[in-house]
């Protein structure tokens, strides 16, 4: 019988210090895998410093590793999605440079596919990041499930392994912004979830800052479609049924013994504050999710590559 084969995509952007001791722990752990045949490529997002002869140097030391080159940097976000949207196996795992995600949870991920799995999640139940960082995380979490209406998985990344039929379904989509939490998330029909523990980065600095974050966030608003609108109105309502309510039982049953001046400064203090920045949080957000929209509804490509090597 025919071995089956696996995918272990790499996205990389200025990780020269960690491309080798990253092939050597997925080869290591592929190898020991014998009853499937791998490949391991790295997609490298416009690497600025020696990431490119790095990669470079083991497409030729070894054919089983192959690379995609863009012509420039595109973002974490794009590249994560372009991984899986070329992956040939039968099914593909992502697996980060920085080693935070262990190479060595593949064979459990692998264990849930042929299980019957379509999507197999890794999901962090512990993390040697910064503590502050992880509780941040969990907040923007719940800040996006509640606000924005998606059901991500708390502390769920893009390590995770997609069968070549959900592979299939994202060669289908179209966006600019694509945000592959999501997508996984919507098109799986059967997702499993395996728990790990991050460790700290193997060497070098996060390349993510406010700007990455902040890029990501977009992209998750554009994916969240008209949940975001209709959240904001129902929190407008909120906040202005707390006002009311304000108003009558709390400011208006003490104002019998105020100055008719005050009084009046009062209720219009309070009427224009609230609404005034309701306003303004509600059409910055507004305003956002159009400019992203805006952008989505463009077809274009997401990445231009500059070369391919060992396909």
């Amino acid at each position: 019988m025919q071995k089956k084969t696996i995918t272990v995509s790499v996205p990389v952007f200025n990780e020269q210090e960690n491309i080798r001791p990253a092939y050597e722990r997925i080869k290591n752990v592929m190898e020991s895998l014998t009853a499937y045949n791998y490949e391991i490529v790295f997609f490298d997002d416009g690497s600025t410093d020696g990431s490119r002869a790095e990669i470079e140097a083991l497409c030729e030391a070894d054919p089983l590793v192959r690379a995609v080159f863009y012509t420039r940097n595109f973002g974490y976000a794009k590249t994560v999605f372009y991984c899986m949207q070329q992956a040939r196996g039968d099914a593909a795992v992502i697996v980060h440079c920085d080693l935070q995600n262990p190479p060595e949870e593949i064979p459990r991920f692998i264990e849930r596919w042929e299980q019957g799995a379509d999507v197999v999640l890794g999901v962090k139940n512990k993390s040697r990041e910064n503590r502050f960082v992880f509780l941040l995380r969990t907040f923007c979490y719940w800040l996006a499930n509640v606000l924005f209406g998606m059901r991500l998985v708390y502390h769920s990344t893009e390590f995770e392994l997609l069968d070549q039929s959900i592979i299939a379904v994202l060669r289908q989509v179209r966006t600019s912004e694509p945000f592959l939490r999501g997508l996984v998330l919507e098109y799986g029909r059967h997702i499993e979830k395996v728990y790990y523990t991050q460790d700290k980065r193997a060497a070098g600095t996060s390349h993510f800052n406010l700007v990455k974050y902040y890029e990501f966030a977009v992209g998750a608003m554009v994916y969240s479609g008209r949940c975001l609108p209709r959240r904001l109105l129902a929190f407008s309502l909120i906040g202005l049924t707390a006002t009311v309510l304000e108003f009558f039982i709390g400011f208006l049953p003490g104002a019998a013994g105020m100055p008719r001046a005050q009084v009046g400064n009062g209720v219009i203090l309070r009427f224009c504050l609230f609404v005034l920045l309701l306003l303004l949080l509600s059409l910055s957000l507004l305003f956002e999710f159009i400019v992203a929209l805006r952008r989505d509804q463009a077809q274009k490509p997401i990445i231009v590559e500059e070369k391919r090597l060992n396909f």
